[in-house]
């Protein structure tokens, strides 16, 4: 999908995550197989942003209530572009890749979007890329704001401050976050 260092970084830190929640039993238990496919996968998560207007995905401060309304349907975006691929989607896993495009903002509170999905709703292996893509943001500077570091990024999803996330990924999360960091970062 993405060939950049950062996409093998998100890559990683997704499938890292995936693979300690999983044997803690913070999500169903998944296989080696599943944990290297759902990471590769996770790649597509935010590929709906290329249907956002340069002028809002790179705006410096806040955005509006209608530039964020605007922000948010890439997550429904990324499957409309996708499904043009005639190859793409034809693949057996594309209804996993567009499960992965629309729901990665849904939260456990059902105060996610587009769907306001909540809980058992979302498929684990989403929650755990919302996750990533959570932690990651909060790594990078963007142009509204700077880079966090680990420890603050960490506690800023600890806290509910980056959406709400199943209390059993929360927990698994805290314990093993800094390991996790040291071998991606």
């Amino acid at each position: 999908m993405y060939d950049t260092p950062h996409s093998a970084q998100f890559q990683n830190l997704t499938q890292r995550l995936l693979l300690v929640f999983s044997d803690a039993g913070a999500i169903p238990r998944m296989s080696a197989q599943d944990i290297d496919h759902y990471s590769e996968l996770a790649l597509f998560h935010d590929v709906g942003k290329q249907a956002i207007p340069p002028e809002i995905l790179n705006k410096p401060g806040t955005l509006t209530t209608e530039e964020y309304s605007i922000m948010k349907t890439h997550t429904v975006q990324g499957c409309r572009l996708l499904a043009k691929d005639p190859a793409l989607s034809a693949r057996e896993d594309f209804p996993l890749i567009c499960d992965v495009c629309r729901h990665h903002h849904e939260r456990w509170d059902g105060g996610g979007y587009p769907d306001g999905l909540p809980g058992c709703q979302i498929a684990p292996w989403v929650q755990v890329v919302g996750l990533a893509d959570a932690f990651d943001a909060l790594l990078q500077p963007r142009p509204y704001k700077p880079a966090y570091l680990w420890t603050q990024a960490a506690a800023m999803i600890s806290d509910g401050a980056c959406g709400a996330f199943a209390p059993d990924i929360l927990i698994c999360f805290r314990y093993s976050i800094g390991k996790i960091y040291a071998a991606v970062y």
